[in-house]
């Protein structure tokens, strides 16, 4: 004879089911291109470099960087950079810099423990890194972050696990001139996370940093006037949309829309900044192909232009330390394959200067490994269709509200009710 189920047990097992339930929304997004160079492992990390305004995107560079040493990958496969620099821990840009009078994409260089400043000019058809100063490398840590500001300058975010430190960048003569500014915790009070990686959008004012041991998103003020970070998205109780550590993170911000990816190790994490519940509504995407699904990527990086005819709607880049290669994602793709869309927007140009967004540019310091290499190196290629894994109706997505309900609902259900003897 079976026994009666008490209220109790029966509550517990419809929390169990809520919880399953709440799991986030998975996709595996074909991977459409693979570079084929080898990129460090240690320490790998990827970012995008545009050309100056009125230059097409196609000629833009993706950067990927570890082991102290930094690859470059023409998206036409043609070309080359010279004087790049010997040791690089890390790499970001930040395109809408006003550089001698002139919007240029600002390059910050991480090696050894200190930052400078580089653009990429062209002369006679050769393309070549041209350090921009200052005389001396800013004192850093090991993580950085890059923005335009409103005006026309750049803020440098440089972070070592614990404080966030940021340094106004004026290249208005050319050469940069360096004033320090704010710092902060990197982490809310109380909170036992540290620092892995950071983004910002230093004309919108918003920044968010990506915890090493628990896999914490916190969100901040660039500014940094407002106190500590606040709490974002808390690793343990994402549902599977977080686990340490985030490697890497990049704003997609473009006139309508704002999106956060993140890479960690439950795969990449999107949220959509606009919506009303972001953390809930966030989503998990796995680069997949033939070659196999990139589970734990290292770094991301992204721009909304289109890059040649095999990335009509933008790019997004994340590094694959399996293959120590870079695997790059049509946007265009993804958005058509999340369940109500995402933006497309191949219009509005990150590079035009003082008061526009930021428009994503790429993250942060040295995540913990990687590798890569040039566009056009194959491996990629469509899955079939974009069916999402773990994947319930969008109500249930959310791990708090409708599992509370059930629960409720069914507690309510059981109690007028006598046991039969």
């Amino acid at each position: 004879m079976c026994r009666p189920v008490t209220r109790l047990a029966f509550a517990l097992v419809l929390l169990a089911g809520g919880l399953g339930l709440a799991q986030p929304n998975t996709y595996f997004v074909p991977i459409s291109d693979r570079t084929v160079t080898p990129v460090g492992a240690v320490g790998m990390g990827t970012s995008l470099w545009l050309p100056d305004p009125g230059v097409d995107p196609t000629q833009s560079q993706l950067f990927g960087f570890g082991g102290g040493s930094l690859q470059i990958f023409p998206f036409l496969g043609v070309g080359s950079v010279a004087n790049v620099p010997s040791e690089v821990d890390a790499i970001v840009t930040a395109p809408g810099v006003l550089v001698g009078g002139s919007p240029r994409t600002l390059i910050a260089v991480l090696s050894n423990g200190g930052v400078s400043f580089y653009t990429i000019d062209n002369s006679s058809g050769i393309s070549s890194f041209v350090p921009r100063g200052p005389p001396s490398p800013i004192d850093a840590g090991t993580q950085i972050a890059l923005s335009a500001v409103s005006g026309g300058g750049a803020a440098l975010l440089v972070a070592d696990g614990f404080r966030i430190t940021r340094f106004e960048i004026d290249m208005s003569s050319g050469a940069a001139v360096v004033r320090l500014g704010g710092n902060i915790s990197a982490s809310p009070a109380g909170a036992a996370d540290q620092s892995n990686t950071l983004v910002f959008d230093g004309i919108n004012n918003v920044g968010f940093v990506g915890g090493r041991v628990l896999g914490d998103i916190y969100q901040f003020d660039p500014r940094m006037d407002a106190g500590p970070p606040s709490t974002f998205d808390l690793a343990q109780l994402s549902g599977g949309r977080l686990a340490p550590p985030v490697s890497g993170l990049a704003l997609y911000s473009v006139t309508d829309a704002t999106y956060l990816l993140a890479a960690n190790n439950q795969g990449l994490t999107l949220y959509d900044l606009r919506s009303v519940t972001p953390v809930l509504s966030g989503i998990r995407i796995i680069p997949s192909d033939a070659v196999g699904p990139i589970t734990a990527p290292a770094g991301v990086a992204l721009t909304n232009l289109p890059i040649d005819g095999g990335f009509p709607g933008g790019v997004v880049a994340v590094g694959d330390r399996t293959q120590t290669d870079l695997a790059l994602l049509r946007w265009d793709q993804l958005a058509a394959q999340v369940d109500g869309g995402l933006v497309v927007d191949t219009t509005f140009d990150p590079r035009g200067g003082s008061g526009l967004p930021d428009g994503g540019s790429p993250d942060a310091g040295p995540p913990d490994s990687g590798t890569g290499g040039t566009p056009g190196g194959g491996g990629g290629g469509p899955q079939g269709p974009g069916i999402p894994v773990e994947h319930p109706s969008s109500c249930a997505t959310t791990t708090g509200g409708p599992v509370l309900l059930l629960l409720l609902a069914a507690l309510g259900l059981v109690a007028p009710r006598r046991q039969r003897r």
